[in-house]
């Protein structure tokens, strides 16, 4: 080999930046590069400019969360299976897989197809949505659909802020949402919510925390209590329905978690519904800590 610049026979492998456009977006990858000794000149063997290739596709992957080339190549030998037989397991082409394995980038639709055939976490979550996507939006779920996106970033942001276990979390959740059915007529995630002993708590909170866990927002501490992962998107909130976070977080904070679980107990929402029924909103229309200043 001889650097094309100085006609030169000595050549270095150094790792170099580099910052490739993909798709639009400019990215900064380093990658390994053969360096002229005299004078500098960089270039690429075969070997090498794959690695660049696939270095960058990776790395637009992980800027749209997208599953990268090594991960793909994960699930599949976790599976046992060759390219052509994890094609046909997922529903793909085996020359996708294989494209997707080295520098190719799966869209949206490609990559949560993967993730759902993949990975119990994203097979669970996927379960619970198709779950509540077949209950309508009633008094029940407080003339709101479930939104499980909504559920994710109300659970982080009370994590987060809070610190409590899933005992006083619950409570949180229901005061956030009836409160704000209580002051806008629909609640905040369309969540139902059941009496249960330790107070109301929202139906199915267990498979939920746990599928948050699984998926890496969420990570399990000590006695029940979590720790964020990854920070809520508090983008797809409303004003109104910030200021329902706030007030439910300065509640906790003046009031504390033992008044606030005391309190829940004697709301009307969780003393005249049945057990095992699901807590109407009309309950959340004489809720006891919306008066609260």
């Amino acid at each position: 080999m001889k650097c094309l610049k100085c006609n030169k026979a000595g050549f270095t492998e150094q790792n170099v930046r580099f910052t490739p456009e993909i798709k639009g977006e400019e990215l900064e990858v380093i990658a390994p590069c053969m360096v002229c000794d005299n004078c500098q000149t960089q270039l690429m063997t075969t070997e090498q400019m794959s690695i660049l290739r696939r270095s960058s596709a990776d790395k637009y992957k992980e800027n749209h969360n997208l599953l990268t080339s090594s991960q793909i190549i994960a699930y599949r030998k976790e599976l046992g299976m060759s390219q052509a037989e994890f094609a046909h397991y997922v529903g793909s082409g085996e020359a996708s897989i294989k494209r997707w394995e080295t520098y190719y980038i799966q869209d949206a639709s490609q990559d949560e197809l993967i993730r759902i055939k993949c990975d119990e976490a994203s097979a669970e979550m996927n379960f619970l949505n198709v779950h509540w996507k077949r209950d309508e939006a009633d008094i029940y779920s407080g003339n709101l659909k479930f939104n499980l996106e909504r559920f994710k970033n109300v659970a982080l942001y009370l994590v987060e802020r809070t610190k409590e276990s899933i005992l006083y979390l619950n409570k949180f959740h229901f005061y956030t949402d009836f409160y704000h059915f209580n002051k806008n007529g629909i609640s905040l995630t369309g969540a139902r919510y059941t009496p249960l002993k330790l107070g109301p708590c929202p139906d199915q909170y267990g498979p939920i925390y746990e599928t948050l866990v699984q998926a890496g927002h969420l990570k399990n501490t000590h006695n029940y209590s979590y720790e964020i992962l990854t920070p809520p998107k508090l983008g797809c909130f409303s004003d109104k329905e910030k200021e329902t976070l706030e007030f439910i977080l300065k509640l906790y904070q003046r009031l504390g978690r033992k008044k606030i679980l005391k309190a829940s107990h004697e709301e009307d929402a969780y003393k005249k519904t049945e057990e095992g029924s699901f807590i109407s909103y009309e309950f959340a229309r004489d809720l006891v800590l919306a008066k609260e200043k």
